[in-house]
């Protein structure tokens, strides 16, 4: 089965992160991409700035692309504000797709993504909805310290789950208390480390939270279970900081 996912991000022309990752992630996986940018970003070494989407036009594309077949994922990474968010949940209200939510708060150099509280991302939470925070941006939705251990990122993993995810995954890559790199996977009763080697990343070689979204929202939605395509999305981004490419 080749799923079709539904990309809702900003679109960074240079393809580094964003909407052109998502893609890039998506077509790796032999999955179909359907792109509905939320806002234009310009993310320069010295230029930044982005606009966002009109409600209205967001709403159309996904309109459209629902006409021209099935979405069997979503995967949710920039949204501006309300309401690009309430535009894209009326649009696909009723397809029973898996929901992957990247919570993109502010760029790798700080600036500001969006305008969404913590609690609006908080109540996209559902069975069929896994949320995919790095440390900050968990620390970030639960009001409380960045983790600087395993511990403390099972901590979050599991208080982010309590309020009604199916899986909440935090990528835990910068952990000091790790020889490796240590992600943690909780979903309702079960917490899971999940352990790997620590890559060096090519200046270049950025949007590894955005491709791991996608990939797991395109594996999700061609039936794979939770872990398997964790497993996947995960070795995605490992080929991706080893290569260049997915």
């Amino acid at each position: 089965m080749s799923p079709r996912v539904l990309l809702l991000a900003g679109l960074e022309p240079t393809g580094r992160a964003g909407l052109l990752a998502d893609v890039a992630a998506v077509r790796a996986l032999r999955g179909q991409p359907v792109a509905v940018p939320t806002a234009q970003t310009a993310q320069g070494v010295r230029t930044f700035t982005w606009t966002a989407s009109p409600p209205r036009v967001l709403s159309a594309q996904v309109a459209a692309a629902r006409e021209l077949g099935p979405v069997h994922a979503v995967k949710c990474g920039m949204v501006p504000a309300r309401v690009q968010l309430e535009a894209a949940q009326r649009a696909l209200e009723d397809t029973g797709a898996w929901w992957v939510v990247d919570p993109v708060v502010r760029t790798s150099r700080g600036e500001p993504l969006t305008r969404l509280s913590a609690r609006a991302y908080l109540s996209l939470a559902g069975p069929r909805v896994v949320l995919t925070p790095n440390l900050d941006e968990a620390g970030w939705l639960l009001g409380r310290p960045v983790a600087r251990t395993v511990d403390e990122a099972v901590e979050a993993a599991e208080a982010l789950a309590q309020h009604g995810f199916g899986a909440v995954l935090v990528k835990g890559g910068h952990l000091p208390d790790t020889q490796g790199l240590a992600d943690v996977l909780a979903t309702p009763g079960r917490v899971r480390v999940l352990e790997g080697k620590r890559l060096a990343r090519a200046p270049g070689r950025r949007g590894t939270g955005c491709r791991l979204a996608s990939a797991l929202a395109t594996e999700l939605g061609r039936g794979r279970t939770l872990e398997t395509a964790v497993r996947s999305a995960r070795a995605l981004v490992v080929r991706y900081l080893r290569t260049g490419s997915e």
